[in-house]
């Protein structure tokens, strides 16, 4: 069983796009002005209960970079590793930070029905991984092969399609700061 954590997107390509959540900045402090993308990640390993996502940041403007920052948010607030926190296994850019400081305060504190639907995200995501029948298997049963195919020395993000719509998409949500 693949037991990485696996973008929404990938697993529900047509709801993944349409429910990703951008957050577009315009004069915010120490943030370049873009639109960021909050790409979902979630546990596939069907025995798992770990009730968290990871939140991984996209700026469209400069996706070749990869993403900016890696968020883990726990969904328990009394767990052990209960977020928001910038997850200490993931690369975090010079603007790390100051993105989750901007999650936290115009996101996660600011809209509870946000928080709503990444959990409803988890539950349609265990679902799906316990369910042998469900198309996400085939998905799952891809990445597994791709997994153990040997790697080639070439970048990681060549030829990936983007998880970020290339325009705000039909319930995404822009959230928007000026000073």
């Amino acid at each position: 069983m693949y037991s990485y954590l696996v973008p929404f997107t990938y697993l529900f390509p047509e709801q993944g796009p349409a429910e990703t959540r951008v957050i577009t900045t315009h004069g915010y402090p120490s943030l370049p002005d873009d639109e960021y993308a909050l790409v979902e990640s979630y546990c596939v390993d069907p025995t798992c209960d770990c009730r968290r996502v990871m939140l991984n940041v996209l700026p469209r403007r400069r996706m070749a970079q990869g993403y900016l920052a890696t968020i883990s948010f726990g969904f328990d607030r009394k767990a052990e590793l209960a977020g928001p926190f910038l997850d200490p296994l993931n690369p975090q850019s010079q603007y790390a930070q100051a993105l989750l400081d901007m999650v936290i305060t115009l996101v996660l504190e600011a809209d509870p029905a946000y928080i709503a639907r990444l959990e409803a995200h988890y539950r349609q995501v265990k679902q799906a991984v316990a369910d042998p029948k469900h198309p996400a298997q085939r998905l799952l049963a891809q990445l597994e092969a791709k997994d153990k195919q040997p790697r080639r020395k070439t970048s990681a993000r060549r030829g990936r399609k983007s998880a970020l719509p290339s325009a705000p998409a039909t319930g995404t949500k822009l959230i928007r700061r000026r000073q």
